[in-house]
């Protein structure tokens, strides 16, 4: 492995680090992320401002949709690249110290430590190769290649990319270089997305023990739940662009907030469990761990709670014995092992609790909310306000 890789990271690898790695780019700088996403944006919507202030539909001019109309567009070249982009470091660093913590927290059999060894070396592997990320690029751009249209337009609307049927100079910039840059950007966080998933995949079978009685209530397992709400940024990228679209629908096509409720209700949810999923797969693992936790800790209960039972007949039948249950402080014993009790019955099945998939919701919810604002005016919002408190 070279120096400029980490064992633990999921980022720092692959066909696009390389490069990065070899253009000197990832010397010289703590703030990298910052630099690259700002020339995303200067190299996608720079060009396309230029060219549409030439051809004159740089500027709103109703009822026709400008660039700095096409909220879709603005979305997503202005607001859900530069995301992706700037969250990349962050998340990468909290998935990083995840897989960090399942090497060093007493969860490997000592008799099978090599087993999530062999685990993060084949992840490692399958980060480190240039064919992912190669296909990605391929996908980016492969509307291209075939000739397929990629515009999307409004119904009835004159729209910048098009004079007369035919792509513009900046219509042309954003379909070749905008729009496969997003989503070249948007592939390689899937990619990791899918290199985590098929971590969480493999990981029932690296020979972990799981603690049933651990106090996160997750077996010793709760840290993935809250890496797995690093992927957010994905609900909030795509809240955004599908916030962008809203604005065109109900800008120009007079749509309504309520008849577009059941796509945003939909998101939000679709999104949540679709990015929590991955943590189903260790459910198996987990609800065997905690039924055989159960299994033993029914065993030892029966054998406390007759000895707990047999001092304190003792006791009660003679109070003046010098062996009562206060001197062998067996009460206090027996109330502590009933609080484990039922610490290991409350455990989850999953390492998720509420509050991550709250996190993960409110990230897809975010961008949603100014659809409000568009839809009523703040004097009708405040009315609404004012009418469900009082």
């Amino acid at each position: 492995m070279r120096k400029d890789q980490d064992p633990y990271s999921l980022m720092r690898g692959g066909l696009v680090h390389r490069l990065l790695h070899a253009s000197g780019a990832l010397h010289g700088t703590s703030r990298l992320s910052l630099w690259i996403a700002l020339g995303i944006v200067v190299v996608t919507f720079g060009p396309m401002l230029l060219l549409a202030a030439r051809a004159g539909t740089l500027w709103p001019a109703p009822p026709s949709m400008s660039l700095l109309g096409d909220y879709a567009t603005l979305a997503r070249l202005l607001l859900a690249v530069p995301l992706l982009v700037l969250a990349a470091p962050r998340s990468d660093a909290l998935l990083r110290n995840a897989l960090r913590q399942l090497t060093h927290a007493s969860l490997v059999h000592p008799r099978h430590p090599q087993s999530l060894d062999g685990l993060l070396a084949r992840v490692r592997r399958w980060r480190d190769s240039w064919l992912p990320e190669a296909l990605c690029v391929v996908i980016a751009w492969a509307p291209l290649l075939f000739g397929s249209d990629t515009v999307s337009l409004l119904p009835g609307i004159a729209d910048w990319r098009l004079d007369q049927g035919s792509l513009t100079a900046a219509g042309r910039w954003y379909e070749w270089v905008g729009v496969p840059l997003f989503r070249l950007v948007a592939l390689l966080w899937l990619w990791r997305f899918v290199l985590w998933t098929c971590l969480l995949w493999r990981l029932p079978r690296a020979g972990l023990v799981l603690h049933a009685e651990h106090p996160d209530g997750a077996g010793g397992l709760g840290f993935l739940g809250m890496a797995q709400e690093r992927f957010a940024i994905l609900a909030l990228a795509g809240g955004v662009l599908l916030a962008g679209a809203c604005f065109n629908h109900m800008q120009y096509l007079g749509g309504s907030l309520y008849g577009l409720g059941h796509l945003l209700a939909g998101y939000v949810i679709g999104a949540t469990l679709l990015l929590a999923a991955p943590l189903l797969l260790l459910m198996p693992m987990m609800l065997r761990a905690k039924r055989h936790a159960l299994y033993r800790f029914d065993a030892l209960g029966n054998r406390a709670a007759a000895v707990f039972d047999q001092r304190w007949q003792r006791t009660v039948q003679d109070a003046t014995a010098a062996d009562t249950l206060l001197d062998h402080g067996d009460a206090s014993a027996f109330a502590d092992f009933s609080g484990v009790y039922k610490g290991l019955s409350s455990m989850s099945v999953l390492p998720l609790t509420r509050w991550n998939l709250l996190w993960i919701a409110l990230h897809a919810l975010v961008p949603l909310l100014p659809l409000v604002l568009l839809a009523m005016s703040v004097d009708e919002l405040a009315q609404k306000l004012i009418g469900i408190l009082v």
